[in-house]
């Protein structure tokens, strides 16, 4: 007697066609690999920004609910992120049972977060931004949302359609993954940073004190004497495709050994290399550097004065007066010129000042909003600032000018790979308490932590963040206030700071930040008085900023 064989095995014998065959090779071959790859970009870069946004919202509420570090919340959960998609990968690739429902499910959660993102998008910044916009999946260079979707979706297809649902194996493959998975979320390894101990940021010379400090709060540059000989270097024979200079290791080495220093344009002035000159970078569509070009070199200089253009402005030019200066550009392709490629790109915000003695590099200020940097290139004094107190009661003693204060405790030795911002339970607290607000450059304008200061966190690529300082702090302002960028910006996005009267810090370069902008905060002594996470919410931001107030 014969019997007839079930359904299950009936399909596994069965010859399989060219089509079957294609979606075989596209759910073990595409779906685990387009998954894998995923999975090694998040623990590659470890950045919880890259997730999707409705993931990292979802992460957000869970963390606001638990009593957790929010930083190794964040870490821990990246890491089970990607250890779900490595064994979805594995699973995928290596199970003959299992793979379809896996795929099917995996991609339909895929297909889903990405819609909702589309649509959220849409409904806020409209359906260009939609469609254009990277959703995080494959990190900081991924494709559109709207590509990722389409991927997603044809493979989901090709999943459901072309590959059997009657496939016969066992339940090892999927035991071993899980396994594997569950290894790589305590393998992977988080990338550990360090600060870099900051230079010097008075410089004087060995046979003056321009600061007029003591050599307690302005410790000298020592450089090593140098006679500089010889002609200005030719123009190199090819020019870098990129500039990213490290301002702070051009201090105490000649000008004419830097990279950036070599594409200028021009025959140099005869004496740039013997007494004091300031070589000042600008773009011309820059208006911080036309406020800082108004305030310093609208009448002629005791130094000699070289001014340098950026010439990769996009706006309209606005006058930068220089009396006395010497003008030069960097290097670029000008139009018509042909087989010369495109012109180098200038990675650095301006303005740059750049003091130097005899051709030496002495001081360097890349920040105009740090008053000891801005004052040293000028060989201005530098004002002695005290801390307040963090107990309003307590009355604030003013130290003698000769000693300092450690106004803020600053940054940490060893940083972590990112920080996330948490600021429920904040109100009442000193700001040198929160550990994410000590990540801000350790550069605070004097008195910062005296009277009442309103500061921003913000991202310069985000429209709402613009929106708010235009509307609040483009005019005169009430409070003295602190804008700190994060900078994660897409630079290509890059608005400017339209708060003229801020002092402008960033966050410290390195770590990535988890933090929704814009936020603002209010303290009063170093005391945080209220916080705004949602600047539309009109009631709550204007009582925090009090600018109604008598």
């Amino acid at each position: 007697m014969s019997t007839s064989p079930s359904p299950a095995s009936t399909a596994s014998l069965a010859p399989r066609t060219a089509i079957q065959l294609l979606g075989l090779m596209l759910l073990h071959g595409g779906v685990a690999g387009w998954i894998g790859y995923g999975a090694f970009i998040k623990a590659t870069e470890f950045n919880p920004n890259l997730l999707p946004g409705v993931i990292l919202d979802v992460l957000r509420f869970v963390m606001t609910r638990i009593a957790v570090d929010p930083s190794v919340f964040m870490s821990w959960s990246l890491r089970s992120i990607i250890g779900v998609e490595i064994f979805l990968a594995l699973a995928i690739l290596l199970s003959a049972r299992y793979a379809r429902v896996l795929a099917i499910t995996t991609l339909g959660f895929f297909c889903a977060i990405l819609l909702y993102a589309m649509i959220t998008t849409a409904m806020s910044d409209g359906i260009v931004k939609a469609v254009t916009t990277g959703c995080g999946c494959f990190g900081s260079a991924g494709m559109p949302a709207s590509v990722m979707f389409l991927v997603d979706g044809a493979l989901l297809a090709s999943a459901f359609f072309l590959v059997s649902r009657q496939r016969e194996g066992t339940a090892t493959p999927v035991a071993a993954t899980l396994a594997i998975g569950m290894i790589a979320i305590f393998a992977i390894r988080e990338p550990e940073m360090t600060t870099t101990p900051t230079p010097t940021e008075v410089v004087k010379d060995p046979n003056t004190n321009p600061s007029g400090g003591s050599d307690a709060t302005n410790p000298e540059l020592v450089t090593k004497p140098a006679v500089i000989t010889g002609p200005w270097p030719s123009a190199p024979a090819k020019y870098e495709k990129t500039y990213f200079p490290r301002w702070k290791d051009w201090i105490g080495q000649p000008l004419r050994d830097q990279k950036l220093a070599r594409a200028i344009e021009g025959t140099m002035p005869a004496d740039l290399e013997r007494g004091d000159w300031l070589v000042v970078f600008s773009r011309p569509d820059c208006e911080d550097c036309q406020s800082m070009f108004r305030g310093n070199f609208a009448v002629a200089r005791k130094e000699r004065v070289l001014k340098v253009t950026v010439p990769d402005s996009r706006g309209p030019h606005i006058g930068m007066p220089c009396i006395g200066c010497e003008e030069r550009m960097l290097y670029r392709v000008r139009a018509g010129e042909t087989g010369k490629g495109k012109s180098p790109d200038y990675v650095f915000k301006t303005p740059v000042i750049v003091r130097m003695k005899d051709g030496i590099v002495s001081g360097v200020c890349v920040d105009r909003s740090n008053a000891a940097e801005y004052a040293s290139v000028f060989g201005e004094p530098v004002k002695s600032t005290t801390a307040a107190p963090t107990d309003p009661a307590t009355p604030v003693v003013t130290p003698p000018t000769t000693a300092t204060t450690a106004a803020w405790p600053g940054p940490p030795a060893k940083l972590s790979s990112f920080y996330v911002a948490e600021f429920s339970g904040t109100v009442g607290k000193p700001l040198a308490d929160l550990p994410f607000a000590l990540l801000i450059e350790n550069k605070l304008p004097p008195k910062f932590l005296e009277g009442r200061w309103i500061v921003v966190f913000y991202r310069e690529d985000c429209d709402h963040c613009n929106d708010l300082l235009m509307t609040y702090f483009s005019g005169a302002l009430k409070f003295p206030t602190l804008t700190v960028a994060i900078p994660d910006a897409d630079p290509a996005a890059s608005m400017p700071n339209p708060c003229d009267a801020c002092s402008k810090l960033s966050m410290i370069k390195g770590p990535n930040y988890v933090i929704g902008t814009p936020v603002v905060l209010a303290i009063n002594n170093g005391i945080i008085e209220c916080v705004v996470e949602d600047v539309e919410d009109m009631t709550a931001l204007e009582a925090c900023l009090k600018f109604n107030t008598p």
